[in-house]
Order: structure tokens, then sequence, then C-alpha cells
């Protein structure tokens, strides 16, 4: 039977996995639910109005979040 191979991380969730920080504490920070912050950390953010609105609160520019 064939493995499974692990698609690679989202931008934002090795933005993330380098600031140190959960998913619970950027939804806090956010005011978002969890459920939506590891929505994007599994699919990616492909909008560049999320984009700006997660990257003032990991400190980069949008365009480091995006998956295109």
């Amino acid at each position: 039977m064939p493995r499974k191979t692990r698609k690679p991380a989202t931008k934002m969730k090795s933005r993330l996995k380098v600031m140190g920080i959960t998913q619970t504490a950027l939804a806090k920070r956010l005011k978002k639910s969890v459920t939506l912050v590891n929505h994007f950390c599994v699919h990616g953010i492909k909008t560049v109005r999320i984009a700006k609105e997660y990257s003032r609160v990991l400190c980069c520019r949008p365009e480091e979040l995006m998956d295109f």
C-alpha cells in the first residue's frame, strides 16, 4: 500500500512556528475563532484582505503569508 505524502506547510503555519505563537493565542489576538485560524493554517491564505489582517498581528508583510 502506498504511503501518504505530507503536504508542505502553509506560509502562515510556518510563520506561527517561527514566532512561537499558538493558533489559540493568535485567535485571541485577532478576536477570531480558533477554527477559522486553523482553516487558514491548513489551507493557506488566498486573499489580500485576510493577509493584511493577520500580518498586523504577526509583524510581517501580507505577501509573506499568502499561498498562491
